[in-house]
Parts: C-alpha cells; structure tokens; sequence
C-alpha cells in the first residue's frame, strides 16, 4: 500500500434518530503516528442527507464507522470535510472546504461522550493523512 493511502475508503449509512430515514457519508480512514490516536478518519457529508449534517449526529456515526471498520473511535482523530457536494447535488468534492476535527472520549457509564471540536486548515488535515488529502 503506497504511503498515505487510507486503510478503508467506503460509503458508510445509517438510520438517524432525528429523520428516520437513512444518511449515508464517505468515509476514509488513514494511519497516523499519534500513539493515543492511531487512525484519522475523514468523513465526507452529501447533499442527499438533507439539511441536516452530519456533525448533528457526531457520537453516533463515529460509533457506527468505528464499529464497522474495527477499532474503538476514542482511538481515532475524526475530521469533518464539508464541500460543495456537501450542500449541492451532483457537486464536486474538490476545491475549498470547511474542515472540522472532532475526538471523543468514554463516559463513566462507558458510552461515547460528546466531541471536542476544532476548525482546522488544509494543512493540518494534510499532516493527519499523511499528506494524502491535499
């Protein structure tokens, strides 16, 4: 595998709570050398999810991708890619974007708790994937 390329590069979907119908986002996971994060996870929202992104739902589908793929989401640097085809059908998933990281940690009662939100530039999103996502 070349360096930077992600582990997992899929179309994740899920039934959410607030809708009730499913949503679906593309989600690529990268390797990374953060000893207490291992994994970058890069999630991609579309317009077809509605008006409602997918940060509203931030702990449930970093559970959800990180129940599918393997690996325990408190382990994993999530960032949050929107772009025009986050908002426009049929837009492009190039070009500018608003990039948000979440990380979560464990609740005592053991569930996955809220995020801890930043903005982050292109570069720091680069330096998370290994310089894949440029």
């Amino acid at each position: 595998m070349a360096q930077g390329a992600p582990l997992h590069d899929r179309e994740v979907t899920w039934r959410s709570y607030d809708v009730g119908h499913e949503r679906s986002a593309r989600v690529r996971v990268f390797a990374c050398e953060d000893e207490r994060r291992p994994h970058t996870v890069v999630i991609d929202d579309r317009a077809g999810n509605g008006r409602q992104p997918v940060t509203d739902e931030a702990p449930y589908v970093a559970e959800t991708i990180a129940r599918e793929i393997g690996f325990d989401p408190t382990a994993a640097t999530f960032v949050f890619r929107f772009t025009e085809g986050s908002f426009v059908d049929g837009g492009t998933d190039r070009g500018k974007a608003l990039l948000v990281k979440a990380t979560f940690r464990r609740t005592a009662s053991g569930s996955l708790g809220s995020p801890s939100w930043r903005v982050i530039s292109p570069d720091a999103l680069e330096d998370l994937t290994d310089r894949a996502m440029r």
